[in-house]
């Protein structure tokens, strides 16, 4: 009986009035084991999508302006060739990538879709900078269509004071005809 006493002053103990989250932005950044923190994924700008449509991450944000995914689509190609589309990242004013973190882009191809790679790190970029870091994917699809690619991004930012691990979903389309 005491145990449960006991328990129920913790509880009652953590639960407080004076949450200091505010109720109008988006979810608080999630605090790792190892003291970095993690902030809620953002919006992903869709660059060669038609009509520069702008495609949102689930649970997307754009309170976060540490950093900006953009996916450069494939262009259309015939059944069995070969198409390019990019993953690039930029980090925001004041941020700098982070170049010694477990970088890692893994992709998840459909049937009927080949790709160079599924995992992709830091040695496969096609530029990896304090300003930008962005793969090349080769794709091919055996039949004709429009085949989406869905991956996870792996990556963090810093300032001078903070670094912050990034973990974001990517789409990647290819059309064949």
């Amino acid at each position: 009986m005491v145990r449960i006493a006991i328990l129920g002053a913790l509880v009652l103990a953590g639960c407080s009035k004076a949450d200091p989250r505010p109720t109008d932005t988006a979810p608080p950044a999630a605090t790792r084991g190892d003291g970095t923190k993690s902030a809620p994924p953002v919006q992903i700008q869709v660059a060669g999508a038609p009509g520069g449509a702008e495609a949102a991450a689930e649970g997307a944000s754009a309170n976060d302006t540490s950093f900006k995914v953009t996916t450069q689509q494939a262009q259309p190609t015939p059944p069995g060739g070969d198409a390019i589309a990019r993953v690039v990242v930029n980090p925001g004013t004041g941020y700098k990538m982070n170049k010694d973190f477990p970088t890692k882009l893994t992709l998840e191809p459909p049937a009927g879709v080949t790709l160079s790679k599924t995992v992709f790190e830091p040695a496969d970029a096609e530029k990896f900078d304090d300003h930008e870091l962005a793969f090349a994917v080769k794709m091919t699809a055996q039949g004709a269509g429009e085949f989406t690619i869905p991956g996870t991004f792996k990556f963090a930012v810093c300032t001078e004071t903070t670094c912050d691990p990034k973990k974001q979903k990517v789409a990647l389309v290819l059309k064949t005809n």
